[in-house]
């Protein structure tokens, strides 16, 4: 059951900043969360991610600024709403000595759990937990031992769940089943979901929207469709498909021309080039030319590399 009926935000930061020290994790950041939304948050190592996370998770208080939940100062009514967010990392907080059964238990009765056995029951079953249900979890493997996290996570069924790094290390699988949940608790329950990964193609298939961190500070923040579209007039990557027995001549041409950035062959008969030049152009009924839409690790990097000069609206 939803609560804070009628609050269309789920998290906003109001010029947050995070130091360690002399060290400045987060920058003064501002940064609105809609309810409903999968948001991943993506940057360099050591820009801010997991700091921001720990934030909203209140395992770290803010320097200065105000964190706001579901309307409400997260800090002046930490007891209350720290019930509704759940923190899943890529380092366990499993205790290794007892069973998946014996975690979930133990977790359960700290956070006050209603029907606990029963909740826990569907998840060891539907997490393909079950089987383990009696071994102890410093025998589990890496994947399993992360799906036991995000069901610990989920016990309490939360309205904000913060993934920080959630499949790092872990196999293809268990990835798979991780992102198919994801998803369903944001159908089924309209969870709110906050996600970092390193994996971009993962973050791709995910979020709804995106914010890029870079030395602390948000440099955008943007749904996933309109981040394409404002990239795709920035980001030049054209596919060249041409005869086998030219091809030769053709890469020889790319590779003289000014302005080319990237050059990657794909085949005898095809050629992606990524250009600084919008009106690139190879002259010849030899080649059928394509411009192509950027991926999410396109526009990242560029983000990345022009970080102070964005040049967008």
């Amino acid at each position: 059951m939803r609560t804070f009926e009628g609050v269309s935000e789920a998290v906003s930061f109001e010029k947050v900043t995070k130091r360690f020290g002399n060290t400045i994790a987060v920058n003064n950041i501002d940064l609105n969360i809609n309810r409903g939304e999968i948001f991943g948050l993506i940057g360099p190592n050591g820009a801010g991610k997991s700091t921001i996370m720990k934030m909203i998770s209140t395992l770290l208080t803010p320097t200065y600024g105000e964190i706001n939940v579901f309307g409400q100062d997260l800090y002046k009514n930490k007891q209350i709403l720290r019930k509704y967010i759940s923190l899943v990392s890529d380092y366990s907080v499993l205790e290794e000595d007892l069973t998946p059964y014996e975690n979930l238990k133990l977790f359960a009765t700290v956070a006050e759990v209603e029907n606990a056995d029963e909740k826990i029951d569907k998840f060891l079953l539907n997490f393909d937990l079950d089987k383990y249900e009696r071994k102890l979890t410093k025998n589990l493997s890496s994947g399993n031992k992360q799906k036991l996290n995000i069901a610990r996570a989920l016990l309490k069924s939360p309205e904000i769940l913060l993934l920080d790094e959630p499949t790092n290390a872990i196999d293809v699988e268990s990835s798979r089943f991780i992102r198919r949940f994801i998803l369903n608790e944001n159908i089924s329950k309209g969870t709110t979901i906050i996600i970092s990964s390193h994996y971009l193609w993962e973050i791709e298939q995910l979020a709804t929207s995106i914010g890029v961190i870079v030395d602390g500070k948000i440099v955008i923040k943007e749904s996933i469709d309109k981040l394409y579209d404002k990239f795709d007039t920035k980001i030049n990557i054209f596919e060249l498909t041409i005869k086998k027995e030219d091809y030769q001549n053709i890469l020889e041409k790319v590779k003289a021309l000014p302005n080319v950035t990237a050059i990657k062959p794909v085949s005898d008969e095809k050629i992606i080039v990524e250009t600084k030049d919008p009106n690139f152009s190879i002259h010849g009924s030899e080649v059928h030319q394509t411009k192509l839409k950027p991926t999410l690790e396109d526009i990242y990097s560029y983000i990345v590399e022009n970080s102070n000069n964005l040049g967008i609206d």
